[in-house]
């Protein structure tokens, strides 16, 4: 070697991890007077793997390197392998349109691992990287993934449909940019998303016209009718309901399940948390201040004296003004819209979810899906920690830190 041109090794240490490993290596190839360039460890279940790309221009400290670490008795117990190395040579480069695919599912066997690994593949798709995030009551793998042409997330949601079906899990496909977890603002529709019902149905209920008016509320969420008309018909029929009635069905509304600690950890972390909902502001009033929510958005009904008038009052809150009013909270926080998660499950949720960094299709129609980049059919809203990159172990110190239970 010529005295000025750089060469490189790759320095690949394997063994029982112990104290002072790397402190060991460090310590002989700063003796042969040469540099590191690159440094990744990491313990898997005690073991040590532990890689360093090293450099030098002057002739022989590359060998006398060599020599030292294969004569080393503190590292007689681990396998130490040292190759040359193309100066340059960053084979994960060709593969430089990253996205991170977080699975969620019971279980999460070979079986599943072998389909979906051979999918990736058959796209010339490579895994550069896998967590696991959880293996308890939920099997939470993140794979970070590379390709060596600019890929929509979409398009792997696409890819993955029918791994998805088979195995049963759900699943979210982000970019891997420096927002991924740097997300600050949640957005959620209210009925069947944050809440665990139709409110609009269980008013019908009340008023003696349940069945009509579900009816409509089915063909507007399916997008199959539009949701202004529909919402007009449907009040209308909830003409004479009282003020009373509306308020003890307030009391009595059935939060989603995971709902309140979501909440609860999310505020914790920082997050501003709205809800922008189809719905009526005489409920989302009441869930914002029972839940120290940031915001609330919803349609006002109009009252003559104490009853409902059959009327709406202002802004009907459809498709396009859920779209706005994300965009609008996003800039009023000083955040860029990928630093936005939104949540919902009716076709007037799509423009919404397409629109966020994070859109997710929670327990939703297949239109719904379709336009999201993360789906959860698991009717537990504290599921979308896992795709904000938070692993379980964390959530459950999270859970505490933030004044919920263990």
């Amino acid at each position: 070697m010529e005295a000025g041109t750089s060469s490189q090794l790759h320095v690949h240490v394997l063994g029982d991890d112990q104290p002072g490993i790397l402190a060991d290596v460090l310590e002989f190839i700063v003796e042969s007077g040469c540099l590191v360039v690159d440094i990744k460890q990491f313990v898997f279940n005690g073991q040590l793997n532990l890689s360093l790309l090293v450099e030098s221009t002057a002739s022989g400290k590359l060998g006398k390197l060599r020599t030292a670490l294969a004569e080393a008795p503190q590292l007689a117990h681990l396998k130490v392998s040292v190759t040359p190395w193309e100066a340059g040579r960053r084979p994960e480069s060709l593969y430089g349109y990253r996205q991170v695919v977080t699975l969620l599912g019971r279980r999460l066997g070979p079986v599943a691992l072998s389909e979906l690994t051979r999918t990736l593949a058959d796209l010339d798709i490579n895994i550069l990287r896998i967590e696991q995030l959880d293996y308890s009551d939920h099997h939470v793998l993140e794979f970070i993934i590379g390709a060596r042409r600019p890929m929509a997330g979409v398009d792997v949601i696409n890819a993955l449909v029918h791994f998805k079906e088979d195995f049963g899990v759900d699943l979210a496909v982000q970019e891997d940019t420096l927002f991924r977890r740097n997300k600050r603002l949640i957005v959620f529709d209210a009925d069947m998303t944050f809440l665990q019902c139709e409110v609009i149905d269980e008013m019908g209920k009340l008023a003696g016209v349940g069945e009509a008016l579900s009816r409509i509320t089915h063909a507007a969420m399916n997008g199959e009718l539009d949701f202004t008309e529909a919402l007009k018909q449907r009040v209308a029929l909830l003409k004479g309901l009282t003020r009373d009635q509306l308020l003890e069905l307030a009391e009595n509304i059935p939060l989603t399940p995971g709902a309140a600690d979501l909440v609860r950890i999310l505020k914790h972390l920082g997050y501003k948390v709205a809800i922008v909902s189809g719905g009526f502001h005489f409920f989302i009033d009441r869930l914002r201040e029972k839940y120290g929510l940031d915001y609330g958005f919803a349609n006002r009904l109009d009252f003559e004296g104490d009853r409902v008038s059959g009327r709406l009052k202002g802004e009907i809150i459809d498709a396009a003004a859920k779209e706005r009013i994300l965009l609008d909270l996003a800039k009023r926080e000083g955040l860029s819209v990928e630093q936005v998660v939104a949540v919902g499950d009716g076709a007037n949720d799509i423009h919404m979810l397409a629109r966020a960094g994070l859109g997710i299709a929670f327990n939703a129609k297949p239109i719904v899906e379709r336009h999201a980049r993360a789906s959860l059919s698991t009717s537990n809203l504290e599921l979308i920690l896992y795709f904000l990159g938070i692993p379980g172990p964390e959530i459950q110190q999270l859970r505490k830190l933030s004044g919920g239970g263990a």
